[in-house]
């Protein structure tokens, strides 16, 4: 049988996931940390071993470049290869051509496309803002061990940004795929700061 994953159903896998542990969250769900820079143990994948010698506030400042391509909605993100240190995939909001291509969702969209040798376990996904429920989703469903983000949701919740009140390390508490380490408040200052100035720009059409 063949058992080759598009990255199509990936996503879509991700969707559907978000939605069940939703339904699940008042029994599988445990408080999130209200600091920091927090960790989840990678118990889920425990023979990925996550570098530390990753720059953080570099790949940091590449999500936010992809999230200025939409000043107005600046959630952009980068895939890296926590091995080689290179960027993968690159991502920005893009709503006007899918509703849920957030940029960590078009981000993954954007990693290789190959029937086998791309491994997911040896990439980290940095993102301006916290992951949706949805985005979170997927990224436990690709496999990666880390996910950095800038802005916490109750900022951007703040700014008027976000429909789903679940925070990242919520879904990933509550996931039964597997889990994956988070970082928050990396380049926390400018991250907050491009969604503050997104309120200055006029939506383009």
């Amino acid at each position: 049988m063949d058992e080759k994953i598009t990255r199509r159903e990936l996503i879509a896998c991700g969707t559907f996931a978000m939605l069940a542990q939703q339904l699940h969250l008042p029994t599988l769900a445990k408080p999130a940390g209200k600091a920091p820079n927090a960790v989840v143990p990678n118990a889920a994948v425990p023979n990925v071993v996550v570098p530390n010698d990753l720059d953080h506030e570099h790949f940091m400042r590449l999500a936010l470049a992809q999230g200025q391509k939409v000043p107005e909605c600046p959630f952009g993100a980068v895939v890296v290869n926590m091995k080689t240190k290179q960027v993968v995939g690159e991502g920005w909001v893009r709503k006007n051509k899918n509703p849920i291509w957030h940029g960590e969702m078009s981000a993954i969209n954007s990693c290789p496309d190959v029937d086998s040798g791309f491994d997911w376990n040896s990439m980290c996904l940095y993102t301006t803002g916290e992951s949706c429920p949805m985005c979170q989703s997927a990224i436990i469903w690709t496999g990666m061990p880390l996910v950095v983000y800038g802005s916490s949701m109750p900022f951007l919740q703040s700014q008027s940004f976000g429909e789903i009140n679940i925070r990242a390390k919520t879904v990933i508490a509550a996931s039964l795929k597997g889990k994956c380490q988070i970082i928050g408040g990396v380049l926390q200052k400018e991250c907050d700061q491009s969604f503050r100035d997104a309120h200055k720009i006029k939506p383009t059409s």
